[in-house]
């Protein structure tokens, strides 16, 4: 090589190696933090503590630093410290979300944000009445507290030089087991309305706005599934938060509804709607949640989710309702739903009291035909129209002239297309139960359904399934069976007997009694731990996956009574419910059944809007 050459390269290496040496060395992307509160919460506070040292666990293995603020240590100033510059913030605790059923405003200096200890002394006691427990709200994570707040919260969040929360850019906030923050409320009697879906979306919606406004994204869960998620968030940073939400255990697709964001643009709220088995006595309500922007990541950056976006309103519905003004137009509804014009028969009693109609509903179902109410001295007008329209061959009035007088039943002869009205009655409901059946039902029947003649839930309930198997409803006494029950057992014949109802109501005497009138011997009791119970028992027992369930109040009886011998015809089961709310009984058979179609009886005062949406969620609709 030259000498210039050589001169020349050997510059350019000695040049080279002092730049090279000149260079600081590589300097290690900062370890993300994760910071993971644990609110004061009684009795359940060892139980969240565990839980949140499994996040912890999860956020160490994944490189992350973690920095804890556990009760009784979970203080503002203590919460506040942890959460500065953290990537993940986790809480669990009690929730303050609106709406509540606390007061008909927000205030945002208590609501949507965190409940944490008032004194590092008052160990996990969780009062807010006795002062150990403050709910630091969404002023307090914005630093946006004044001295018009409550005093609780400038004494205890920070006050008016609180200048708020500092975690990271592109947090993301999980909520774990804090009411409200998915959606769902404080449901600790099963007889209180499960949530619905707008209530649901709104809290998820306050709830979410601090979070995103400093710049977060918001995901709420029950499934005790925080750590999983936080580990999601660690080890996939690239991956939009929509499909790290649908990976969670609590991602329902079918059940999912999303809307846009009303206070944050760019952002939406995702709620959805299922069963936990140890939560809410096992029925449906909002579990888990997503807010902020779906195409979002972890890191900051954005990506096309593979998970769509859920529809904006809810699934279509299978479940609707007949009903009617009255019990007489509710009838008259069920009627004009089942039947067409030319039926064979229609049967007629009394709307005041229960005994005869029901005892007219499995004849009914055997004969095809409905049961339509009337008082004791007029013809309402919904019955009226429903028997001008369906011109039955003949029509049978149920009752004595007590119940239905001979005006009304001379009254009725005008809808009859035959101009036929023959009366069937007893001297007493048993008397009149046993000559309906006379009047139907021919020797031989495979089976007889036996009820007590005290109360209505337990034969209303076997209507549907006497309807099913082409047999009467007949009722007896608790401790006796009436002669005229006998009697038409002793002509009946039937194959079996089925008792209806509890030893309360039909005692085991009577049960062993009835053996000597079922030509097998055979004599069985349907029965549960209450009327709800009971006619799950008879469901269960007589119908399978079906296409139609009927739902009434077991509280009152007369938007039942119509509905027994439609469901007896279609067939399906004829179900109870207390009014307001699922029974657990209930909601299993529900869930087991899985009709195509529920129908309600009754209007919303008899069987309760939220009733309708609880069964909508239980069949997935």
């Amino acid at each position: 090589m030259p000498d210039r050459i050589r001169a020349a390269a050997a510059a350019a290496l000695a040049l080279t190696f002092v730049v090279l040496t000149a260079l600081p060395a590589p300097v290690a992307a900062a370890a993300p933090k994760v910071a993971i509160i644990v609110g004061p919460v009684g009795s359940l506070s060892n139980m969240y503590r565990s839980m949140a040292d499994e996040v912890a666990a999860t956020a160490t293995a994944a490189g992350a630093t973690v920095a804890k603020a556990y009760t009784p240590a979970a203080t503002w100033a203590n919460v506040k410290a942890a959460v500065t510059g953290a990537n993940v913030i986790v809480y669990f605790g009690h929730g303050n979300g609106y709406p509540n059923p606390y007061g008909s405003n927000e205030l945002t200096d208590r609501s949507n944000g965190w409940g944490l200890n008032t004194k590092t002394t008052n160990g996990d006691a969780d009062s807010w009445a006795n002062g150990t427990l403050v709910y630091c709200g969404e002023r307090a994570l914005l630093g946006t507290l004044t001295s018009s707040d409550d005093s609780a919260r400038l004494t205890y969040c920070g006050g008016t030089a609180n200048d708020g929360i500092t975690p990271a850019p592109n947090f993301t906030m999980v909520y774990a087991q804090a009411h409200y923050a998915p959606g769902f409320g404080e449901r600790y009697q099963q007889s209180t309305p499960l949530t619905t879906l707008d209530e649901a979306r709104q809290r998820v919606r306050h709830y979410s706005t601090p979070i995103l406004r400093l710049g977060g994204s918001y995901i709420a869960t029950a499934y005790g599934d925080a750590d999983e998620i936080v580990g999601r968030v660690l080890t996939q940073p690239s991956t939009p938060l929509a499909d790290i939400f649908a990976a969670g255990r609590g991602w329902s697709p079918s059940t999912a509804v999303s809307m846009t964001h009303p206070d944050v643009t760019g952002s939406q709220v995702w709620v959805q709607r299922t069963s936990i088995s140890g939560l809410h006595f096992g029925e449906p309500d909002y579990w888990y949640a997503f807010a902020g922007n779906p195409s979002k990541t972890p890191s900051g950056g954005t990506a096309t989710p593979a998970t769509a976006t859920p529809p904006t309103t809810a699934p279509a519905s299978d479940v609707q309702r007949l009903a009617g003004a009255d019990r007489y137009a509710t009838a008259a509804a069920v009627s004009a739903a089942s039947f067409s014009p030319g039926v064979p028969v229609a049967y007629v009693a009394t709307g005041a009291t229960f005994p005869d109609a029901l005892a007219a509903g499995a004849a009914a179902a055997h004969l095809g035909g409905p049961v339509l109410l009337v008082s004791s001295s007029s013809i309402p007008a919904s019955t009226a129209s429903e028997l001008s329209r369906l011109r039955p061959q003949v029509i049978k009035v149920v009752g004595g002239t007590a119940v239905v007088s001979p005006g009304v039943e001379a009254g009725l002869a005008r809808y009859a297309a035959s101009g036929t009205v023959r009366r069937v009655a007893g001297s007493n409901r048993h008397a009149t139960a046993a000559r309906v059946s006379a009047d139907a039902f021919s020797p031989g029947v495979p089976v007889a359904y036996v009820a007590t003649g005290a109360t209505f839930p337990d034969a209303l309930s076997g209507v549907a399934a006497a309807g099913l198997n082409d047999g009467p409803v007949l009722l007896v006494e608790t401790g006796s069976i009436p002669s005229d029950t006998a009697a038409e057992l002793a002509r009946l014949r039937p194959n079996r007997i089925v008792v209806l109802g509890g030893s309360g109501m039909v005692s085991n005497a009577v049960q062993a009694g009835l053996a000597s009138y079922a030509t097998s011997g055979n004599v069985s009791r349907l029965s549960g731990a209450d009327r709800y119970a009971t006619a799950v028992a008879v469901s269960k027992t007589n119908f399978g996956t079906g296409s139609t369930v009927f739902v009434a109040t077991g509280v009152t009886f007369p938007d039942a009574l119509g509905g027994g011998p439609v469901a007896g015809g279609l067939p399906g089961p004829l179900l109870l419910v207390p009014g307001t709310w699922v029974p657990s009984s209930v909601a299993a058979e529900l869930q087991r059944l899985g009709p195509d179609r529920v129908v309600i009886l009754g209007g919303t005062a008899a069987v309760s809007s939220g009733v309708a949406a609880q069964i909508e969620s239980l069949l997935g609709k």
